[in-house]
């Protein structure tokens, strides 16, 4: 699998992120197209650090954004798209909500103190468009060097990580160390698009063959180098078996959520499993047990992204009164490949179209199953019986499935 790997072990900001993917080799036009899109300024230099050679990306700007609603109106009107869009709006609200925790309100009404000048929005799009830029199948992030010592903010000197920092180091589950300087390594900035970008972060490198390594400088002079490293490799994750040489089989890595609930009835549970889909949910379950005193209960088990964990599971609290949920991070998840195919079948003399899911393994079709509402949709509009309408589109979809996947 292609990796790209991060390392900050002199922490992390937003220029030093974009800085760093930069010198990897990211799309230099698009990620100033990015930033310029947001209203700042973009110059790219070359700079020594402590004899390290980096690449230093410096934004200007004097507009400041004041609110959530103001920055995500900036980024829905950038030239960001599809995935740079996805992930910059990500690393926005990550930014909010520990704002509006630290403060105690909710994200729409956190104001952005120390983050709020637009060049942080500016970082957030260019490193997001930077890394749509560049070939990974995965985002991989080591601990990050926090620093130490005392830093001057709005609200007086505070220790290191800033409180923002912190939060999300909590909330998203990132690994952390102080030092190995008295300095502030991490910024709110960096700890956000480290959290939107990064699929998975580990406790050490994986076993990998390295393509190509970049630097991103930071602004300050330590008696370290201050760079952000980078690195796109090949790489061979725990939990992932060789199907063949040099093949891999797809997969991705998820959390599950798990709860034990004893006096929840089927109508709520049965809303929570819409409710915890609707918002992002990749597979729900509710499995019946046997509870304490021999009372009948159910285990609530939810499959979902990992920067999903904690609203998800909020809602899980919310809706059934669990005092707690168990989180079992980082499980790999074998996948079969999916796609989704459209046919067109001839039913009671009129043509119509329907959605199948089909899914395969190195070619093979494993599963192939008509949209529900599709054939319902059709069987109400000929009158033909719902089972007699799935076998025609099936039919329609198996035909379809051998013509694109003819070996």
């Amino acid at each position: 699998m292609k990796v790209l790997l991060l390392d900050p072990s002199a922490g992390a900001s937003g220029d030093m992120i974009m800085a760093s993917l930069l010198d990897l080799g990211a799309d230099r036009q698009a990620v100033r197209q990015a930033v310029e899109s947001v209203g700042c300024r973009l110059e790219v230099t070359r700079q020594k650090k402590r004899s390290i050679m980096a690449c230093r990306a410096t934004v200007t700007s004097d507009r400041r954004f004041h609110s959530l609603d103001e920055a995500r109106s900036i980024l829905n009107s950038s030239c960001l798209r599809e995935k740079a869009l996805e992930d910059a709006h990500r690393a926005l609200h990550i930014l909010a909500e520990a704002e509006g925790r630290v403060h105690g309100v909710s994200p729409e009404q956190a104001h952005f103190h120390e983050v709020g000048a637009l060049d942080a929005l500016a970082d957030i799009a260019g490193s997001s468009a930077a890394r749509a830029s560049l070939e990974a199948e995965q985002v991989l992030c080591l601990p990050v060097c926090v620093g130490g010592g005392l830093i001057q903010s709005a609200h007086g000197l505070l220790p290191v990580p800033g409180p923002a920092a912190l939060e999300i180091l909590r909330a998203r589950h990132i690994p952390w160390r102080g030092g190995p300087v008295e300095e502030e390594l991490l910024t709110p900035t960096g700890a956000a698009l480290l959290a939107a970008l990064a699929d998975e972060f580990l406790s050490e490198p994986p076993l990998l063959q390295v393509e190509r390594i970049g630097y991103g400088a930071g602004k300050k002079d330590l008696e370290m180098p201050n760079v952000l490293r980078a690195m796109v490799a090949e790489a061979h994750l725990p939990g992932q078996e060789t199907a063949g040489p040099g093949h891999i089989h797809h997969g991705d890595r998820v959390v599950q959520l798990e709860s034990n609930v004893d006096d929840v009835t089927g109508e709520v549970l049965g809303y929570l499993i819409e409710r915890l889909m609707g918002e992002g949910a990749l597979d729900v379950c509710i499995l019946p047990a046997l509870m304490k005193k021999g009372r009948p209960g159910s285990v609530i088990r939810a499959i979902i992204r990992a920067e999903d964990s904690e609203r998800l599971a909020g809602i899980i609290i919310r809706e059934t009164g669990s005092l707690g949920v168990r989180v079992f991070p980082s499980i790999h998840r074998f996948l079969a490949e999916r796609e989704e195919i459209v046919v067109e079948v001839e039913l009671a003399g009129q043509a119509h179209q329907a959605r199948l899911k089909a899914s395969r393994l190195e070619g093979e079709m494993i599963s192939l199953k008509p949209e529900y509402e599709d054939c319902r949709r059709i069987a109400e509009k000929t009158g033909l019986a719902l089972r007699e309408v799935r076998e025609k589109v099936e039919e329609a979809g198996r035909l379809a499935f051998h013509k694109c996947h003819p070996f």
